[in-house]
């Protein structure tokens, strides 16, 4: 059982500050410092408690964001790998 449920809609990641600004929102941590890949990892590899992040219409994504939107995927997929207390889920 997750204890934080997280969604988010990447068809709203229009460029890389979009993308910042929707995760720092949604993940909702004031450790959150910098809209760089490299903070993000930290937040996502320190996170304490059961967490699920759903990310939502990741296609388009890609589409806007092109290889930034790989990047950004395997970011979140090594945090996850790295965090047990982390899941995340592309859809």
């Amino acid at each position: 059982m997750f204890t934080k449920k997280i969604e988010v809609d990447a068809s709203l990641f229009t460029d890389r500050k979009a993308v910042h600004d929707a995760l720092r929102a949604a993940i909702g941590s004031e450790d959150y410092i910098g809209s760089n890949l490299d903070a993000l990892n930290d937040v996502l590899t320190s996170i304490g408690r059961k967490t699920r992040i759903k990310i939502r219409h990741f296609c388009a994504a890609r589409d806007n964001l092109g290889e930034y939107a790989e990047t950004l995927a395997y970011v979140l997929a090594s945090a996850a790998c790295s965090n047990p207390y982390l899941t995340v889920i592309f859809e």
